[in-house]
């Protein structure tokens, strides 16, 4: 009896693996790839990007022209592609931790960034002149103090250039004499909060009504 079952058993093995052979494999999805450009202001979130591309989505960071999403701090002037809020920041005037000066008002704040005040003793600090750093123009976080503070005036032409968060960052907290504005998520280390400008929205941008993995992708940030 036992010898009759072997060859049936071999039998049987033999087409099981036959069929397992011919089942067709499963098919193998192919991650959409997700042009992204985000601005220096708004780069503190790039880990969620990351984070939120899944098995069918694969993020490369893009120039602004060609990117399908945009990350950004406030509103462009002008904008009509469709936008999505994906959170909040509020913009600091900051200035390095051991400036004796703990707080400006409005209207301090836009003397000093206008050049109208030059040296710290005016605002109640030390004998010393005072350090403006600004950023390039078109910037977002640029755009929101321009708006809230000086009202589109033109900033001091002594002015320093930062080129990006890290570098207004860096700047500040090695120079006690030095003033600048952040995103409240860039403040940090060795520098201090001294009028906040505005909370703004964080803005999700694309170029079309966004489809797939693309909205899958903003609905992730948004949460």
């Amino acid at each position: 009896m036992g010898q009759a079952a072997a060859p049936l058993k071999r039998i049987l093995l033999a087409v099981l693996f036959i069929l397992t052979a011919c089942a067709p494999a499963a098919a193998e999805v192919t991650p959409q790839l997700v042009k992204a450009y985000v601005t220096s202001a708004a780069s503190s979130r790039l880990p969620d990007l990351y984070n939120c591309s899944s098995s069918s989505s694969a993020i490369a960071l893009s120039d602004a022209q060609s990117a399908d999403i945009t990350l950004r701090l406030g509103p462009s002037d002008g904008l009509s592609s469709p936008a999505f809020q994906i959170g909040t920041d509020d913009v600091l005037v900051i200035v390095q931790s051991q400036n004796s000066i703990n707080s400006l008002t409005v209207d301090q704040v836009h003397a000093v960034f206008l050049g109208q005040v030059t040296n710290w003793k005016d605002l109640g600090g030390s004998d010393m002149p005072i350090q403006v750093w600004t950023y390039a123009q078109g910037e977002d976080v640029q755009q929101v103090f321009e708006q809230n503070v000086i009202e589109n005036q033109q900033v001091t032409s002594f002015a320093r250039l930062a080129v990006s968060a890290q570098n207004m960052l860096d700047s500040v907290a090695q120079d006690p004499n030095s003033i600048g504005f952040l995103p409240a998520a860039w403040v940090k280390g060795n520098v201090k909060n001294i009028y906040k400008v505005a909370s703004v929205p964080l803005l999700a941008i694309t170029r079309s009504e966004p489809q797939g993995a693309l909205r899958e992708l903003i609905a992730c940030l948004q949460k």
